[in-house]
């Protein structure tokens, strides 16, 4: 018998629908039932997992230590339910959950042999699963390091496997994400997995291309056959469980041996989040601009008397913070002065007084192009060097 026949032959012997959760809360099987009103359950179902509230409950009313089904009060405005460990060879690999009329009298929440000897049938195969799954994880684990993480043959021959067997989707090209929390963090590796299975299942652009990641170095990283949705990835990272996590996106690239160029934009473009948190916590490589230059260089390195003097001038004034940012608004609209107002929230005449100020405390004619260049390019490495 598989699975789904040892939970209907459970189900039929305890007379009610039930669910078959792995460890994690996980549905991995339920029960057929020609007259199922249990909204909650199907709720469950639908989601393919169980609720925080419901693992809490579990671990309040000690469901793990206990031998047999217990009771748990309804959870917000549900029914009643009974829950069971389901163990092999004494450790519990899920759960086995079932709707109870709210007056049943606990006395009447009794396992029979048949269905003890069903629930110890559905523990061997949860464990087997179990096991599979971490075998499948360490291989994809294994083979998601090789190909990016080595040169030559090796990559060649770890994406030939994944292809070969399915585990990632062909495509025209290949985008690597890597999610990663900032230096000096106490992010656990539990949390960068918990991240990593999320973003498979909720930024696919196509839910029919499979996608593979794993968490290595510190990194969650997905190899992912589509487009990348930044908005998707955004709204993933907003959760709470998530607050300190950024991700930089790779650019798109063929075959997918080339993927390990992906991850070195990637792992480029999350430095960028690092150092310039105001871009947001998302960043693409193709939205970079010149930024894909300045990553790469030691820009932490850097002092004040690294800028051109002009800067140093402006950055050094009592003002000069805010007419450098004034200057660097005005250089990003292009030497627009009407735009930079508006963008500014300032009047025009107020504009022009600042720079003004800016032309005689850096000692800088605006209208020079090559030193419009200069203030431009090193206004932005003062502010990825922290000098700002």
């Amino acid at each position: 018998m598989n699975l789904e026949e040892h939970v209907q032959a459970y189900a039929d012997r305890f007379g009610r629908p039930v669910i078959v959760f792995d460890a994690d809360l996980n549905v991995t099987a339920f029960s057929i039932h020609d007259e199922d009103v249990d909204h909650a359950r199907l709720a469950i179902i639908l989601s393919h997992r169980g609720s925080s509230r419901a693992k809490d409950s579990i671990r309040e009313y000690r469901v793990a230590q206990a031998d047999g089904p217990v009771r748990i009060p309804p959870i917000d405005g549900g029914r009643s339910r009974v829950v069971a460990p389901v163990r092999h060879e004494g450790h519990v690999v899920g759960y086995v959950s079932s709707a109870i009329p709210d007056d049943l009298p606990d006395d009447a929440i009794v396992e029979d042999d048949a269905i003890r000897e069903s629930r110890a049938q559905i523990g061997v195969i949860l464990a087997a699963m179990a096991l599979g799954a971490r075998e499948d994880e360490d291989r994809t684990r294994r083979l998601v390091t090789a190909l990016l993480d080595a040169d030559g043959d090796h990559g060649i021959r770890a994406a030939d496997e994944l292809l070969t067997d399915r585990l990632i989707s062909p495509a025209p090209h290949y985008t690597v994400i890597v999610l990663s929390p900032p230096p000096h963090s106490d992010v656990n590796t539990a949390t960068l997995r918990l991240a990593l299975d999320r973003a498979l299942a909720a930024i696919p652009a196509f839910p029919t291309l499979k996608a593979v990641g794993t968490v290595f170095e510190g990194e969650a990283v997905l190899v992912v056959p589509y487009e990348i949705d930044g908005k998707r990835l955004s709204t993933l990272l907003a959760l709470p469980a998530f607050a300190e996590l950024r991700a930089g996106v790779g650019g798109a690239h063929s075959p997918l041996a080339d993927a390990r160029a992906s991850r070195r934009e990637a792992r480029i473009a999350l430095r960028g989040a690092d150092l310039s948190p105001a871009r947001g916590r998302v960043l693409q490589w193709d939205e970079l601009g010149l930024d894909r230059i300045l990553l790469q260089l030691p820009v932490e390195a850097l002092t004040l008397t690294d800028l051109p003097a002009p800067v140093q001038r402006l950055l050094q004034a009592q003002s000069g913070p805010d007419l450098a940012e004034t200057l660097e608004a005005y250089l990003d609209c292009g030497c627009d002065a009407q735009r930079t107002a508006q963008e500014l929230h300032i009047h025009r005449s107020t504009l022009y007084y600042r720079l003004d100020r800016v032309k005689a405390i850096a000692d800088v004619d605006l209208a020079d192009g090559l030193m419009r260049r200069e203030l431009h390019t090193a206004l932005r490495v003062a502010t990825l060097a922290g000098l700002r």
